[in-house]
């Protein structure tokens, strides 16, 4: 909680703004936001973002299918994990309902474990291997 009011000060300081009474006795405040503060907000939210998520367990993810002449194979990719994520380029688009902050480039890390095994009516044998696999999306 700290944190976010450290933040809230911080980013009024880099915003300019003004307030102004109006002779009716209505009292409004009026900010104008530079592109500058959109930036830093938004960069602050990437990397927010990024180290709340990371690392992300995915769940498995089986699949079985029945090939001619082969037989039936069974796959199963298991312990997905987002290890790392990285943003090359972003920007803040601000608009009349709201703000759009758009990531291109990003890349991730994935590490995972397979295994398929695979048998066939022609020779009663099952064959399978396993492994470990790092993936860059």
């Amino acid at each position: 909680m700290a944190s976010f009011v450290y933040l809230l000060l911080l980013v009024s300081f880099l915003v300019p703004g003004y307030a102004q009474i109006q002779s009716s006795d209505q009292a409004y405040i009026s900010l104008l936001i530079s592109q500058r503060g959109l930036d830093f907000v938004k960069d602050l939210l990437i990397n927010k973002a990024i180290s709340s998520i990371v690392p992300l367990e995915l769940p498995n993810i089986e699949k079985s299918a029945k090939i001619p002449v082969v037989g039936n194979v069974h796959m199963v990719l298991s312990n997905i994990t987002i290890y790392e994520i990285h943003v090359v380029s972003s920007y803040v688009k601000p608009g009349d309902t709201g703000i759009s902050i758009v990531a291109s480039g990003t890349t991730c890390n994935l590490s995972m474990n397979w295994h398929y095994s695979y048998s066939t009516w022609i020779v009663p044998i099952e064959i399978s291997d396993s492994g470990s696999a790092s993936v860059q999306v």
